[in-house]
């Protein structure tokens, strides 16, 4: 009989998340209908636009779950924490990135980026509300108290730091896949369906403005790195795999998914370039910034550890 009990609550439990991740999906894709129906009138040609915004949507909802679920706070609070990350690394970061690299009308990449703050808040307040903190979790006292505990000068070389190594491992892993994707870079088809600027910008505006994005890019985790602790194994590695996954699933999976106008080749090439980034953006976010774990975390595990007498 407890077996089935068991059985009856996990079903019910993935069911009521099914639901949730499917609302999310819904209503994200409803947000996208302006951008994916224009000029594509058949039926057909429609249903397949619809199909990447829903599982963008769920996606959204499945990798920033586990976030709203450790931040016990007001929704206004809990809203910023989740759609700040999703913004940034989904749509502001690759709008920065194009303002520099494509011949996008600046004007049009700096609408694009308010715009897009609709959609981000949203799915932030939807995923806030749908998914309610676990309150069996260790509580924290706040995101500015969780801040708190690092001073300000540690802060600021950590993310400092933080900003120098996403620039340096752009350079590092795009030159290694660059027998994938460099020829599309080249070729004349993909540079003009892809706005590339020729030519491009000087190497030290590029390395400045993966400097900056590197920057935010840390930014935009501490509400993240407040809730999701651990300076010790195996619970850095949990924090090191968390953030490796947000930036990989908004910024490398969900992407190249949705971008279906483009070369299969080039996005694989460029699914593995951003992935390969991803792992290594969660390594040194987790060594440079995660905070230590509770308290009460750390008190239960030391008595787990703790000879007996």
């Amino acid at each position: 009989m407890e077996l089935i009990e068991q059985r009856t609550g996990g079903a019910s439990r993935v069911a009521g998340t099914a639901w949730r991740v499917l609302v999310v999906a819904a209503v994200y894709t409803v947000l996208s209908l302006p951008f994916v129906a224009g000029g594509r009138p058949s039926p057909d040609a429609l249903l397949a636009d619809l199909a990447a915004p829903l599982v963008t949507g769920a996606g959204f909802a499945l990798v920033l779950m586990p976030l709203a679920r450790r931040l016990p706070f007001r929704m206004p609070v809990r809203i910023v924490a989740i759609s700040a990350p999703l913004y940034w690394i989904y749509s502001l970061s690759n709008l920065v990135e194009a303002y520099f690299i494509t011949n996008i009308a600046h004007a049009t990449l700096v609408l694009g980026g308010v715009l897009l703050v609709v959609p981000a808040l949203v799915v932030g307040a939807l995923i806030a509300w749908l998914f309610p903190a676990d309150r069996t979790l260790p509580q924290v006292p706040g995101i500015r108290a969780s801040l708190g505990e690092r001073p300000l000068w540690s802060w600021a070389w950590r993310i400092l730091l933080a900003g120098l190594l996403f620039a340096v491992l752009v350079e590092v892993f795009g030159t290694a896949w660059g027998p994938l994707i460099s020829r599309y870079y080249h070729d004349p088809a993909y540079i003009a369906q892809a706005h590339i600027a020729s030519p491009g910008p000087p190497s030290l505006v590029v390395w400045a403005e993966e400097f900056v994005r590197g920057v935010v890019f840390a930014l935009a985790l501490l509400p993240v790195l407040a809730v999701v602790r651990g300076r010790i194994w195996p619970a850095i590695l949990g924090v090191a795999l968390y953030v490796a996954l947000i930036d990989a699933v908004l910024e490398a999976w969900l992407p190249m998914l949705g971008n279906s106008g483009f070369p299969l080749g080039f996005r694989l090439g460029e699914g593995l370039d951003l992935t390969t980034d991803a792992i290594a953006r969660g390594i040194f976010v987790a060594a440079l910034l995660a905070l230590p774990a509770l308290a009460a975390t750390r008190g239960a595990r030391a008595a787990e550890v703790a000879p007996a007498h």
